[in-house]
């Protein structure tokens, strides 16, 4: 059976001008991609997606993996990845590794058969052989490995949740409570990190009661609220995520605890419902869209062998709105 180097061998050029003249024969010349056909003619050599290989396969697809795919934060990264995608040819795959490193190896499996070209990873929550360097092109997006060696598009955590915190102080609180993400997560370790050295820089002693965990999820944020609640008197509430926020914000209102008056709320990634939400929630906006913008972009970069930006952080912004509010002791 014929393949691409008989024809580039009949057609008298290089394999990389047959595989453009199959795949993108508007960068061809009409003389050169007549001499291609022509040679595929008579080798008899019919190009199919699994016979596209030069230096790499090209499936034209790659896989986004995602720890949860019921996570309302994901949706526009999502997004924004399948716009730059669709005007480069790709096909997206999303793949839910439910947090199993196991389910996300087999994805990664899919690029090491030449089923994918590559991946975009928005978890940490891989194999050891992706942390210590693997061969295949990967990008990872939001979450992170410290000296990892792979081209990362991400936002600054810690200056995030410091910029937070410093608020919050600003407007008078002292009290104020935390509830994190699961702590073997780069990016909530860089959140706790921020939230203590704003504490720190405003002298102000770092309470373990203050603090407790969720999972990002709403019932996490709802069920850390009553153990704080019990435990430790606040007077704001930092919350990982939108959606453990919303989660302590229903709790609040069950113990009566109201919102702004008696308790302050701020969330992290301004989900579309934090602004519907009664009261509005204050909270860390996050660039989903460009976000998965740039990560497609980049993997592109990897993909043709171009050079990519190793570690791109984009900005974030605090969005002050109507569930916090200033604290004077009366």
């Amino acid at each position: 059976m014929a393949n691409v180097k008989d024809v580039a061998k009949l057609a008298g050029v290089s394999t990389a001008t047959v595989s453009r003249a199959m795949t993108h024969p508007e960068k061809v010349s009409e003389k050169m991609r007549k001499k291609v056909q022509s040679a595929m003619l008579e080798c008899g050599f019919s190009p199919n997606v699994s016979a596209r290989n030069l230096r790499r396969c090209e499936s034209k697809t790659v896989i986004v993996i995602l720890p949860d795919i019921a996570n309302q934060f994901f949706a526009d990264i999502v997004r924004g990845i399948q716009i730059i995608a669709k005007k480069n040819d790709y096909k997206v795959l999303l793949g839910d590794s439910v947090h199993a490193v196991e389910q996300a190896n087999a994805y990664i499996d899919l690029v090491k058969t030449k089923q994918a070209d590559g991946i975009i990873s928005l978890t940490s929550e891989l194999p050891e052989e992706v942390k210590e360097g693997i061969n295949i092109p990967i990008v990872m997006a939001c979450e992170y490995f410290e000296n990892f060696p792979v081209p990362t598009v991400r936002i600054d955590n810690y200056t995030a949740s410091k910029n937070a915190i410093d608020y919050l102080l600003d407007i008078g609180h002292k009290h104020i409570a935390c509830i994190t993400g699961p702590m073997d997560n780069p990016i909530c370790i860089a959140r706790k990190n921020g939230y203590r050295q704003s504490l720190e820089n405003a002298a102000i002693e770092l309470d373990e009661l203050a603090i407790d965990s969720g999972d990002f999820s709403f019932h996490s944020g709802y069920s850390a609220f009553h153990r704080l609640y019990k435990q430790y008197k606040m007077t704001a509430l930092f919350c990982f995520n939108d959606m453990m926020a919303l989660g302590a914000m229903r709790a609040a209102f069950e113990v009566g605890l109201n919102v702004p008056e008696k308790l302050s709320i701020i969330g992290f990634d301004d989900l579309p419902f934090a602004q519907y939400t009664t009261p509005q929630l204050t909270t860390i906006q996050q660039p989903q869209l460009q976000i998965g913008k740039t990560a497609m972009q980049t993997l592109l970069h990897v993909l043709l062998d171009e050079k990519a930006a190793q570690d791109t952080i984009l900005p974030t912004q605090l969005l002050v709105r109507s569930s916090t509010a200033s604290y004077s002791e009366k």
